[in-house]
């Protein structure tokens, strides 16, 4: 959600910053802002605005582009509306004060009221601020870097919540920053030290990268300075390399990222089929992440990851018999803990609030499905698989959940082998349909891509799209009616077919969409249609072309992970009618691509 990038050195800051700020857009947000420090021992500037990043460029004063030292940040509302008032950085009542904070504060109305006793001036609705007013009450007269390290860790003691925290304080030399339980990363190189989120925020030019230890502090000044929870002098941790990386995330020719990542799938299944048929027979693939073959799996994800996650567990329950359960990792309470399991946590960020939360309940090894290598569940884990599909910029995850079922599926066809359970033959029949997985993928996009802006055009005006279909189809459904939901603010209702009598048949009128996924069993499945049609609703079928209103390539025999296939005719029919509703496609409204909060 939120992004954070601080930097200090002898080159100006303000470059750094934006280009920093710029890089996080991806993770969603409805206001952006800096804080400067001019470098003559006077007060931080703070120049915020609601809206995109060229309204803060536009709104700078020339005298800002000087300053060495500051701290940016993208806002997501949680505490407070997004006006201007509430966007970071935040001030305490001196001006002294200038930080940003990713995360939330639990106990804010007890922080509030405290402060509010002791004479604070609250100037805004956010958590955040509250921060700096500890801070405040926290510094001596004349503080020096030492003495903001030491309140910034008064400060936080005795919260209860999460944050990252990038703070400057008038006439200090340097940036404190103090971590619990949100992702924050510490730079350096090209004569500057910075931090942020995560290290697309980071730029180009820094080399090494380390993370800020969880309830530590750290100071940019001279050098990157690195203490405990008390303030005191640690070691610094260990780094890691960050290696060449562009300059920018560039769409290319593609009208927006969403239509480029959605063309990018087959190329990103072949490659993450490559690294992996091959090494499933015998639970090949459990050995190489170092996993024992498990007795049972708990997987634990949240929106679109739970949709990959409950095709994972129907192969494994189809073609392994282990038993499995999906847990919505905002809802974990009766998942309790059972020997011999195996918890596979899939987030396309890696930096999803509620799956971390989630892992604490239990004592499992923890597999990691993400897309970020070097995210915190991937430092969390005990093993990493990873799906190696580059940045994903559209919030509405597209082929990062093709491959998080690409990655699923295999895991699922490795612990089945490894567990006696699948045969070799079946093994090497499904290692077949996987491998031309990409080439469907491909003849999909081109087939359906016609069709559904035709559909598009003809639909944009419904309020609300029922989605339907059987068995393995399921989850599918699910996800096609979550991207028409974020990104055209249309209801929807997804439900599988033999529910829609149950309730939801309710909503079918004359002419309402039906969006129908083809899957077995058929006959089944043609009972939900006529059900529909017989109230006037209209019909959309997504499956092979002989029958279909989005036609799709599948393979001969409808495979234990089910349609696949039909993710990307249902992701291009998502686009094409938002960009006739005219809605932003990468940036939809109120969502942001690493939801960093509980």
């Amino acid at each position: 959600m939120c992004g954070i990038v601080a930097h200090h050195g002898l080159v100006p800051a303000l470059p750094a910053l934006l280009d920093g700020l710029e890089r996080l857009e991806y993770r969603g947000y409805d206001s952006v802002g800096v804080a400067l420090d001019p470098g003559d021992g006077g007060l931080p500037s703070v120049h915020r605005t609601v809206g995109r990043l060229p309204a803060l460029v536009a709104a700078l004063p020339g005298e800002a582009h000087g300053a060495t030292s500051g701290i940016g940040h993208t806002r997501w509302a949680s505490h407070g509306a997004p006006v201007a008032a509430n966007a970071h950085p935040h001030r305490d009542c001196s001006g002294h004060v200038a930080l940003v904070h990713n995360g939330t504060i639990e106990d804010a109305s007890r922080v509030r009221a405290e402060l509010a006793v002791r004479g604070h001036r609250i100037a805004t609705e956010v958590d955040s601020e509250l921060i700096a007013h500890r801070i405040e009450d926290a510094l001596p007269a004349v503080p020096d870097l030492h003495a903001v390290v030491r309140a910034v860790a008064l400060a936080v003691d005795g919260l209860r919540g999460t944050w990252a925290l990038a703070v400057l304080v008038g006439g200090v030399d340097g940036v404190v920053l103090a971590r619990r339980s949100s992702p924050l990363l510490v730079g350096a190189g090209g004569g500057r030290l910075m931090a942020a989120s995560d290290e697309l925020g980071l730029g180009p030019e820094i080399t090494e990268a380390r993370e800020v230890p969880d309830g530590h502090l750290v100071a940019l000044a001279g050098d990157v300075l690195w203490f405990d929870g008390q303030a005191r002098p640690v070691p610094a941790p260990s780094s890691w390399s960050l290696g060449a990386r562009s300059a920018s995330v560039d769409r290319g020719s593609a009208p927006d990222f969403t239509a480029k990542e959605i063309d990018e799938q087959p190329a990103a299944a072949r490659r993450l089929l490559d690294g992996l048929l091959g090494r499933l027979q015998g639970g090949q693939l459990l050995e190489d992440l170092g996993l024992g073959a498990p007795a049972r799996i708990r997987l634990v994800a949240c929106g679109t990851s739970g949709h990959a996650a409950e095709v994972t567990a129907r192969v494994l329950a189809v073609e392994g018999a282990i038993p499995t359960r999906v847990v919505t990792a905002s809802e974990p309470d009766l998942a309790v803990p059972e020997p011999g399991t195996l918890t596979v946590a899939v987030s396309q960020s890696g930096e999803t609030a509620d799956v971390l939360a989630a892992l604490d309940r239990w004592g499992d090894p923890v597999l990691a499905i993400t897309n970020a290598p070097r995210s915190s569940l991937a430092r969390r884990a005990d093993a990493v698989l990873g799906l190696g599909c580059g940045p994903e910029v559209g919030v509405a995850a597209t082929k990062t959940f093709t491959a998080q079922v690409v990655a699923g599926v295999a895991l699922a066809l490795a612990v089945a082998s490894g567990t006696g359970r699948l045969s070799a033959a079946r093994l090497a029949h499904l290692e077949e349909v996987l491998d031309g997985l990409p080439m469907r993928l491909a003849t999909t996009a081109a087939r359906a891509a016609g069709p559904a802006a035709d559909l598009a055009e003809e639909l944009a005006g419904e309020p609300g799209v029922v989605f339907v279909s059987r068995g393995a189809g399921v989850p599918y459904a699910r996800e096609g009616a979550l991207k028409l939901e974020e990104l055209t603010y249309r209801w929807v209702e997804a439900v599988p077919a033999g529910e829609l009598k149950h309730g939801p048949i309710a909503l079918l009128g004359p002419g309402t969409p039906a969006v129908v996924v083809a899957a077995k069993p058929r006959g089944r499945l043609a009972v939900g249609i006529a059900e529909m049609t017989a109230r006037g609703a209209r019909a959309v079928v997504v499956g092979p072309p002989e029958d279909a209103t989005l036609p799709t390539c599948a393979p001969s025999e409808e495979p234990p992970w089910g349609p696949l296939e039909a993710a990307i005719a249902l992701q291009l029919f998502a686009r094409e009618m938002t960009v006739r509703l005219g809605h932003e496609v990468d940036r939809p409204r109120n969502l942001a691509k690493s939801v960093t909060v509980e």
